[in-house]
């Protein structure tokens, strides 16, 4: 089952290939006050001249659907905004 999400994340890993950008992310929660790690992905096709290219160590707002995999946040990018 999946859901969306919106969240702003600092990026920790990037990679990059012809088809899509993925790695890893992470967030504050504010009520225990810890940190949370999410896997992301961005198809080719979710890339326009509006959203910027990011790396590693940017803050960026995250959107999209997303699964849990292997007890892990994985989302899959609709948009990115800086």
């Amino acid at each position: 089952m999946t859901s969306t999400l919106s969240v702003i994340g600092l990026v920790t890993r990037l990679r990059s290939s012809n088809n899509t950008t993925y790695g890893d992310a992470e967030y504050r929660e504010k009520i225990f006050n810890e940190n949370h790690v999410f896997g992301f992905k961005q198809f080719t096709n979710a890339r326009h001249e509006y959203n910027e290219e990011f790396k590693e160590g940017d803050l960026v707002f995250f959107a999209g659907k997303f699964t849990i995999d292997n007890q892990k946040l994985f989302v899959s990018i609709l948009n990115l905004y800086f």
